[in-house]
């Protein structure tokens, strides 16, 4: 593309699409957007925004005769500004239209609607500030229960529902120390929990769809989950390299009291002494 300026308006027209490509491949300019974005001054909150949503394909859109485009990049890492798109005319004007076919996301934040595109002929990042409703985002919560378990051991745990399995999420998670996020795992048949005591607690239709055991390598522990574990309830105990066990620690829907995050602490753990809930 070759982008001429026009010193009455100190605009930028977009004439010949395709001279000056940013990047040679889709692949290319998504591997360099972060930089392109925040080279052409978009916000901070916004290129996060952006980030995450050009993870994935969005829109087709088609950029024409008479569009104007806040900034857009070109070869070489030039940004272009106040850019209008001013495609040299069809041989019968009126009756053809240039147009540049080009991906598009958008995200809003204090009040602007930022659109971003990405035109097919030249992979040129560009973007477009337009008002629109102001658009809280928030933040999803997830819950999380803290504790700590001996090196070499195991840990079981259990949630029982009156409602078969917690929906899938992404809060469904799990860690060890301060390492990436897993999804639980070590899913166990034979692993039953006390189940009177929780049936106690939800009712007699209670079952415990969530089974688990496995190997603790790091002392911290960390299961996360969505909010729906606030109407279940939580069972946990741990289990020694010499085969000892504790007694279950459980958290019951009064428990939370709108927390969404609960550390167990050290003492809670009481070895089984054969009269633990059952």
């Amino acid at each position: 593309m070759v982008a001429l300026a026009n010193s009455a308006h100190a605009e930028f027209k977009w004439q010949h699409f395709g001279a000056d490509p940013y990047a040679t491949t889709r692949a290319e300019a998504m591997k360099t957007r972060e930089s392109a974005f925040r080279a052409m001054g978009l916000p901070a909150p916004v290129v996060k925004q952006f980030m995450i949503a050009t993870e994935k394909p969005d829109e087709k859109a088609r950029l024409v005769v008479g569009d104007r485009l806040s900034a857009m990049m070109s070869k070489g890492g030039v940004v272009h500004r106040d850019v209008v798109v001013a495609f040299v005319k069809p041989p019968i004007s009126g009756r053809m239209e240039y147009a540049a076919p080009a991906e598009k996301w958008q995200v809003s934040w204090q009040g602007k609607v930022y659109t971003i595109f990405l035109p097919e002929i030249c992979f040129n990042w560009s973007y477009r500030i337009t008002d629109g409703p102001v658009v809280q985002v928030v933040e999803k919560k997830c819950v999380e229960l803290v504790f700590n378990s001996p090196v070499g051991g195991r840990v079981r745990w259990g949630v029982g529902t009156t409602t078969g399995p917690l929906p899938p999420d992404e809060c469904n998670a799990q860690r060890q120390d301060n390492g990436a996020w897993t999804a639980w795992y070590g899913e166990c048949d034979t692993c039953v929990p006390a189940i009177g005591y929780i049936r106690g607690i939800l009712g007699g239709s209670a079952q415990i769809p969530h089974k688990y055991l496995y190997p603790v390598t790091h002392t911290s522990q960390t299961l996360r989950f969505s909010t729906s574990v606030f109407d279940a309830v939580f069972y946990v105990c741990l289990e020694y390299a010499d085969g000892t066990q504790t007694c279950g620690v459980y958290m019951r829907p009064q428990d939370w009291k709108g927390r969404f995050s609960v550390d167990i602490p050290d003492e809670f753990w009481r070895k089984d002494d054969g009269n633990c809930p059952s």
